[in-house]
Order: C-alpha cells, then sequence, then structure tokens
C-alpha cells in the first residue's frame, strides 16, 4: 500500500517513515510512505529559534527523500499516487484543513496529534468521516504503552480515579493543553478503555503556573459516572509519563517505559492502513478534543469548572 505524508514540519515525517520502510523490509506490512506534500507555512518552533527551526525542518525533508520518498508539488498530485494519508502537519490548527481532501476521497487517514485545535473543528471532520464513510483515527503514542494491559483488574477492581504526570511542554501555535496536553489526557482515556469504564467527561478546571519554560498545568476531570482523574503536566522535572490507578480493590503504579511506544504506534497505524480497526474510535479522540477545549477555557477563567459537551 501507497501511503502519503502531508506535512515537513514534524520529526515525525521521517521518523513514521524509516519504522513503516522497516516493518515493510521485515515482510510485517505491505505499507511503504512512497509520497510526501509539503503544504508550507512551516510552523516547528525550536527553542534556539528561526534558524534552528528551517533546520531542523530542511533535515526531516531531506531524511524523508533518502528513504525512498518523493516530493509531489500538489495535494491533487498526492491524492492520485496513494492509498492512504498521513496527516503530520505540526499545528494542530490546519488539521481539518489538511485532511479533508484524502477524507473526502474515503482514503483512510492518520491525523497526527492534537486531532485539531477546537472542538468544531473535530466534530466537523467527525462529520465528514460519516459523510464519506472514510476510515479516520487520530492517537497519541501513550496509547501504546505497555505498562496499561501490564496492570491486574482483579488487583484493581473498577476504578475510581487516576493521578497521572506528563510532561508539559507548550508552543505558541498550541498554548496550554492543545501540544503535549493530549498526551496524558490520552494516557488517562487508554487506562479508563482499558478498564472498561471508557470515556465520559462531564466537566474539567485547569490551572497554569509559570511560563512556557517552567512551571505546570494542572487539570482535574471529573465523569459523569463520579470517576475522577487528576494531571499534572510539569516543564521543571524529567521527561516522564505515568499514573497511579485508585481502585475498589487496590491501587498499582507505572511510570512509562518509551522504548517500544513509537514501534507499537506505527504497527497500529499500518493494521489500520491494511483495513484493520483503528486502534481508538474517532469519536472518543473528539472527546479528548473538547476536555483540551473546556480546559483552556477553565484556565483562562482561573481554574472555573468548565462542561464538557457529550459527544454523539
Amino acid at each position: 500500500m501507497r501511503i502519503g505524508a502531508i506535512g515537513i514540519d514534524s520529526s515525525h515525517l521521517p521518523e513514521f517513515t524509516k519504522r513503516i520502510k522497516a516493518l515493510n523490509a521485515d515482510g510485517k506490512t505491505r505499507c511503504q510512505v512512497t509520497h510526501f506534500w509539503d503544504p508550507g507555512r512551516h510552523e516547528w518552533q525550536h527553542p534556539e529559534g528561526e534558524a534552528r527551526s528551517r533546520q531542523d525542518v530542511e533535515g526531516w525533508r531531506r531524511t524523508t527523500l533518502e528513504l525512498g520518498a518523493k516530493q509531489v508539488d500538489s495535494l491533487d498530485d498526492l491524492l492520485k499516487v496513494v492509498d492512504g494519508v498521513m496527516v503530520l502537519n505540526i499545528n494542530g490548527h490546519r488539521h481539518l484543513e489538511l485532511a479533508a481532501g484524502p477524507i473526502a476521497r474515503g482514503m483512510p487517514t492518520y491525523v497526527d496529534k492534537p486531532l485539531t485545535c477546537s472542538l468544531a473543528q473535530a466534530q466537523s471532520l467527525l462529520s465528514m468521516t460519516r459523510q464519506y464513510k472514510a476510515r479516520c483515527y487520530s492517537a497519541s503514542s501513550l496509547r501504546f504503552i505497555t505498562e496499561i494491559p501490564a496492570l491486574s483488574k482483579d488487583k484493581i477492581g473498577d476504578i475510581v480515579a487516576i493521578d497521572a504526570f506528563g510532561n508539559g511542554e507548550v508552543l505558541d501555535m498550541m498554548p496550554d493543553l492543545w501540544h503535549y496536553g493530549c498526551h496524558s489526557i490520552e494516557m488517562v482515556d487508554a487506562i479508563f478503555k482499558w478498564s472498561g469504564q471508557g470515556p465520559g467527561v462531564r466537566r474539567v478546571s485547569a490551572i497554569r503556573s509559570g511560563d512556557a519554560t517552567s512551571g505546570y498545568h494542572l487539570l482535574d476531570m471529573e465523569y459523569r459516572d463520579g470517576r475522577l482523574a487528576r494531571i499534572r503536566m510539569d516543564r521543571n522535572g524529567a521527561w516522564a509519563f505515568g499514573a497511579t490507578v485508585h481502585g475498589k480493590k487496590g491501587v498499582q503504579q507505572f511510570v512509562v517505559d518509551f522504548a517500544p511506544v513509537y514501534s507499537h504506534l506505527v504497527e497500529g497505524m499500518v493494521r489500520f492502513f491494511e483495513g484493520g480497526a483503528a486502534p481508538v474510535v474517532l469519536r472518543d479522540i473528539v472527546e479528548n478534543v473538547a476536555v483540551m477545549e473546556a480546559g483552556n477555557q477553565s484556565i483562562n477563567q482561573g481554574g472555573d469548572w468548565v462542561e464538557v459537551p457529550v459527544i454523539e
């Protein structure tokens, strides 16, 4: 299967291309990233400044070419020669715009995190997939950590609360929870899915301390059935993710080992392109977008509780 990529201003372009190529060489997938298109307006923001950002983007483009993918001049040119699409542009504000073309053609489409940077855009994307019967999903790599299936349902019982932590990196173009908040939020969502309790956030409260290089975000989520989750997203501590899971029978904890995470993410992606079920239902990702939007609204309101709409 010929997979096309949209966007070159993320390290995910060469990283996914390399890993899919390796799976193909090992006979583990029919997929291969064969073409990519640069929609322009590169928005990767390196801490060292604009010159370093441009250097990174050019390096990612060059590496992808060296891996055997060809660059095309337009979206139409891309969609004529591929069977599925990855939307990898770093700015989530552009994801609906860039995913609309392949979805309207009914192509299987993977949208990198965050799915979008507004609930209205996420709902529009979801509606398009239903209108055109297009298979589509988005996912953080934190959905594929090995620590969640290693938890014991017998020892934990029904989960009543989760205390989670993760990195709180922010970008100017995607402030507060949009850029990295989705990782911790999706990890919590994946834990509840593993337990069989599923989504259903009713309201959230969030606060911000510090600036883009220090401080933290705190996010509280209250579910419609009474479950609770609290996430601390820190910019000062070690780069790490994990959780304490509180159940009716017991408590278990984990810290994420990232060594296998990207491999599992890409393996799920190629199975999806080959016709398998998406690793996560798009509707649930739309709820995660609703949580992030409500959380950002709460931050701007000094931590007030903000209701999360029911996603159909």
